[in-house]
Order: C-alpha cells, then structure tokens, then sequence
C-alpha cells in the first residue's frame, strides 16, 4: 500500500476511536451535558473539621478551631456576600484575635456545569481557654458557628397558556393546563415546589388575565432573613421581627414582569412571608393577553432572593492543669 494511502488510513481510523469515545461519554453522569446543576435543596453546609477543636483542652492553652464549608447549591456567593461569626462562652473561651477573628467574610462558587459539586472552603481562627475557678476540674463549654449569606433559587419551566377559559373551543389545543410540581428542588434551600395556573376573565371580554400560585417552601436548616438584613444576623445590627421569614420574588411570563404583590401598604414589594416554612404567592399578568392567542405554552421563569442563616455547635471539655 503507497504511504500516502497508509497515512490517510491511520487518520481515518484515530477519528473514529475519538468519535466513539464522545459517543461512549454522551449522557453519562460525569459527562457536562448530563448534569443537572440546579437540583436539590442545599445551599452553604458547614462542619467543624475533625479535631479542630480538640474534645479536651487545658486552661491557659492556645487551639485552632477549623470550619469547612461548601457550597452544594447552584448559586455563588460573592465577595462582602457570605459572613461567618464564631461564638464562646466568654467566661471561658475567647478569640485571640477579638473582633477580626470572631468574624470572617467567605466567597465560595456554587455548582456549574464545569464544576457539579460546587467548591469548598477552608476558615480558620486561634481560640485561647480561660481558667475555669479554682472550685473545677474541668468544665463543659460549647464553640458556635453561624452562617449568614445572600442567596437565589432561580426557576425556568414551560406553562400553558389557554384562553378558552370555559372550554368552548372543540378543537384540538397545543397544550392543556395542569399544575406543575417540581420535588427536586432548584439548588437552593428555598424550593419552589408547586406552581398552579390559572386563567381569570377580564372586563374587557376580549382578553383574559393569566395567574400562577407559586408554592414556595424552606427546605433547608435554617433560617430566611429579608435580603438586606442578612448580615445582621451574624453582626450587631438589629434585626427585627418583621425582617424575619421574608424573601423578594420576581416572575416573569415571556419575558413580561408578573405582580406577585401582596396588595399592602407596608408591603408594596414582591415579598413572600413564609409561616411554617411555607408560602403560597399570586403572580399575574394584569395587562392580560387577548382571548384570539389561543392555547400556547409560555416560558415561565420565577426568581428568589433572599438571606440564610444557621448555626451549628461542638461541645468542648476544659480541665485544669493538676499540681501534685
């Protein structure tokens, strides 16, 4: 066989192993295109790194403390966004860099598509023990960490949009209405699990006014602060009741902004206020759509914006230094 035709053939035959091999990944779990970044209801988790604090300490001693967090969520955290505050009993313990080092901002990237299982950050802070009483051999204390954090749940899905709200038409429709429910969550520990769609007459008989029950749910192990008071949770700035349990929503049908309002006066935001963790919010298109756009599906896209926060603890012992 001529060379060139060898070489041509050696060609040929590395192209097909390279395409068998795409072909091979294709859908696959590791492969990009098969992750699915927005699922799931997490956002920042957060533990205390093994023997960081030790269980046992002695009076007068220097120890590290050391936190992991992770973002398994699908939104970043950018910087000034995320805050960690560390708590002592101060009788006992307490920070050898007061202030700086009870307190330190975080950034951490959420999941995309290069990077499925978000990224990890290390934060570390030197504690120094106190003595305990001369009455004590040891004693219990406990070390907190608390989160606080802007966050988002973003949704994008398809709903169907019908004007023939009383069923005249016989023909066949593009779509049919139902109640769209979602158990995965958004990566986020807010989800958005439920959105029910409904068409209202108008004055105007010739247009209709389409409207979406959003079911909304705190999915996570914390708690929804109002998003710019969050910080307040993890500083000195006051932080009311009213600021508790709040969220902005904003929804938009093809684009055009739904009014998700409440209709009240202290609250003429798109807020949701959740009560046991749980809220239902109205989202309409008040200009409405003319009946003669028939039965068609929508792009339908719901975000939420809040803050989070929550703490966890480690108990320590403390024990004197005995002299015999």
């Amino acid at each position: 066989m001529p060379l060139n035709k060898k070489i041509i053939l050696i060609f040929a035959v590395i192209a097909l192993l390279l395409i068998a091999g795409c072909k091979g990944r294709t859908g696959t779990k590791g492969s990009i295109t098969g992750v699915d970044i927005r699922s799931g209801v997490k956002g920042i988790a957060m533990d205390f790194v093994k023997g960081s604090p030790p269980k046992n300490v002695f009076e007068d001693d220097v120890f590290p403390i050391a936190i992991r967090l992770e973002n398994k969520g699908a939104f970043n955290i950018e910087e000034g966004k995320g805050i960690l505050v560390f708590g002592f009993e101060k009788q006992y313990v307490e920070a050898t860099k007061e202030g700086d080092g009870e307190k330190q901002k975080f950034k951490i990237e959420g999941k995309s598509v290069f990077n499925p299982d978000g990224d990890t950050e290390f934060i570390t802070i030197d504690a120094k023990v106190k003595k305990i009483g001369s009455q004590s051999e040891s004693r219990a204390s406990t070390i907190l960490a608390t989160a606080c954090y802007r966050y988002e749940t973003l949704l994008g899905t398809s709903a169907c949009i019908d004007t023939d709200i009383y069923g005249a038409e016989v023909r066949k429709k593009a779509c049919t209405i139902k109640d769209l429910s979602f158990g995965n969550g958004q990566g986020a520990p807010v989800a958005i699990t439920k959105i029910e769609t409904r068409m209202l007459p108008q004055e105007d008989d010739n247009r209709i006014k389409p409207q979406f029950l959003i079911h909304v749910e705190n999915k996570g192990n914390g708690e929804v602060i109002r998003p710019g008071k969050y910080e307040n949770a993890c500083t000195s700035g006051a932080l009311e009741y009213e600021d508790l349990n709040r969220m902005n929503i904003k929804a938009l049908l093809s684009g055009e902004e739904l009014d998700c309002s409440l209709g009240l006066d202290e609250e003429p935001e798109n807020i949701i206020r959740l009560r046991d963790k749980k809220d239902i919010v109205r989202c309409t298109l008040e200009e409405g759509i003319e009946k003669s756009e028939g039965a068609y599906t929508a792009q339908l896209k719901v975000e939420l914006d809040y803050g989070y926060s929550f703490t966890i603890s480690k108990d320590i012992t403390i024990e004197k230094v005995l002299k015999y």
